[in-house]
């Protein structure tokens, strides 16, 4: 004597459930399959578009931007609000993610022509990124 389980109205339920979980389960994998290859476009790309997003940072802080292939340099003569200034060097390394931190130095000395007591007493900052090696 079969069980509940294999009536025949039981089977075509179970049959209709698993269906349409197999379908479930194929659209998810084909949207993952999309997603995956949009993504890799997408990382193809970013490198330029990493690189904009980075110089953008650098110019938004103000000073003089130097970019060399190795990396990047920002130099500030007359850091007014330090507190700002260091903020916006830490977030330099955020914008920058392909780069890391080889230079920095705030201080009287830390200006643009390095001399003690910087340009007229004023508090220089400089920041050096260069980039990661792959």
């Amino acid at each position: 004597m079969p069980g509940p389980f294999f009536a025949p109205g039981s089977v075509r339920t179970t049959c209709i459930a698993l269906s349409v979980c197999g379908v479930l389960f194929a659209g998810v994998g084909a949207a993952l399959h999309v997603r995956s290859y949009l993504l890799g476009e997408a990382v193809a790309e970013g490198g330029s578009r990493s690189d904009g997003v980075c110089l953008g940072a650098a110019r938004r802080m103000g000073g003089e931007l130097t970019v060399t292939p190795e990396g990047l340099r920002v130099t500030l003569p007359d850091a007014v609000d330090q507190r700002t200034s260091l903020t916006d060097a830490s977030g330099l390394l955020a914008f920058c993610p392909d780069m890391t931190l080889s230079y920095f130095c705030m201080g009287l000395s830390c200006g643009p022509g390095g001399s003690p007591g910087g340009p007229n007493g004023k508090v220089g900052m400089q920041v050096e990124l260069t980039r990661k090696a792959l």
